[in-house]
């Protein structure tokens, strides 16, 4: 359990230089998320059960889990046999998912890499289903056989058709990406999770030198991204692609403040060398340790439960996602419609525990790029 008496960890609730501590919380946390399977849940309402299974969110958390170990952490969970229960699931997956497992698969020296390459080979030779993917799972494309070609997998091929695949999805006049390859309503409407794990894919095909020019649309990409983060640095969730602006920021979560975002853009500091990218993670950051319009603390140690987002108010949710991505869709305006007021979206995922891992395992030293709130401060940046 964790050490009630760190000074990291204040009256039930972590403090933002805790980042350790943080971690620690994750991977009790994830305890609680674990089903008899072997896999990890869907999700969990505050004081409520454990609700579906995810063999998604399992690969998720253990990419976080072998980043934990690979910097010298100690999982909670077994890594083996989170890998099996998720092996035994894989004729399940699609194109998302077989990348997101070749991408672990790859990190764990796992020899069945070469099948999960193969059947991936299999899944992503439909270019039509490939158009439909959401723009999360394209980028995954990209990442898990990028990682495959570094580790000097035959998977060149396979990489550079997801590379030109994740290509044929960018904005004409803006940095961003759509959110499908398709002629639909929705495919200028991404969300965040497209244009952050997009984002991750540049970075990490920069490191690896696999394209040249990698580094510069990443670089464009990040400067957008973090030119639009709303006032007190919370990463807003729908854009309009081709415009390039916000048209609804909620639900704002609290898995890209401190995990997706983070990711990201250390790793894109990381590939050029450019502290000002890591820098601008750390401000969202604090975001979840009430630096937001609510002034909420997202993490309840007690509980073993990280809060998931802020979100619109009950009906007022869809009202205005719906109104206002019609307004950027057709109008190309930023966000307008407001009522209903705002809440805490009071669900857990399990995902989000392994991200934090993934982001922060060997970057603990990040925090300190940006001082944290002094107590009682108001909660802005």
């Amino acid at each position: 359990m964790l050490n009630r008496r760190n000074r990291k960890v204040q009256h039930g609730y972590l403090h933002p230089d805790g980042v350790k501590a943080l971690s620690e919380f994750a991977c009790e946390t994830l305890k609680t998320l674990l089903l008899p399977s072997g896999l990890f849940c869907y999700d969990r309402p505050f004081g409520g059960p454990l609700r579906g299974e995810s063999v998604r969110y399992s690969i998720l958390v253990l990419l976080g889990l072998l980043k934990q170990a690979a910097h010298g952490g100690s999982p909670t969970t077994s890594i083996d046999d989170l890998h099996r229960a998720v092996v035994s699931r894989i004729d399940d997956l699609g194109v998302g998912d077989l990348s997101l497992l070749l991408w672990a698969q790859t990190r764990m020296g796992e020899p069945s890499a070469s099948d999960t390459l193969t059947r991936l080979q299999q899944r992503s030779a439909d270019l039509h289903g490939l158009g439909t993917l959401e723009g999360m799972e394209a980028a995954w494309f990209v990442l898990g056989t990028a990682e495959a070609t570094a580790a000097s997998l035959p998977a060149r091929a396979l990489f550079d058709r997801a590379y030109a695949h994740l290509q044929s999805r960018r904005a004409p006049s803006s940095p961003l990406f759509r959110h499908t390859a398709t002629a639909g309503a929705r495919a200028k409407l991404p969300n965040f999770a497209t244009e952050i794990y997009s984002l991750l894919a540049l970075a990490e095909v920069t490191r690896h030198s696999l394209v040249p020019g990698s580094a510069a649309q990443a670089r464009a990409l990040a400067d957008k991204l973090i030119d639009l983060r709303l006032p007190d640095a919370g990463w807003p969730w729908l854009f309009q692609s081709d415009d390039g602006v916000v048209v609804e920021p909620y639900e704002v979560y609290s898995v890209h403040q401190d995990a997706m975002a983070p990711m990201a853009l250390f790793a894109l500091a990381e590939a050029v060398g450019d502290q000002a990218y890591a820098r601008a993670a750390v401000e969202g950051f604090q975001w979840c340790f009430g630096a937001n319009e609510l002034g909420f603390m997202f993490y309840d140690v007690p509980n073993r439960f990280a809060h998931r987002s802020i979100k619109r108010r009950g009906p007022a949710h869809s009202m205005n996602l719906w109104a206002n991505a019609a307004l950027g869709g057709v109008l190309k305006v930023r966000a307008r419609t407001s009522v209903g007021g705002v809440e805490v979206n009071r669900t857990c995922r399990p995902y989000h525990l392994g991200w934090i891992l993934e982001a922060w395992s060997g970057r603990e030293h990040l925090h300190a790029l940006v001082p944290s709130r002094k107590e009682n401060e108001p909660a802005s940046l």
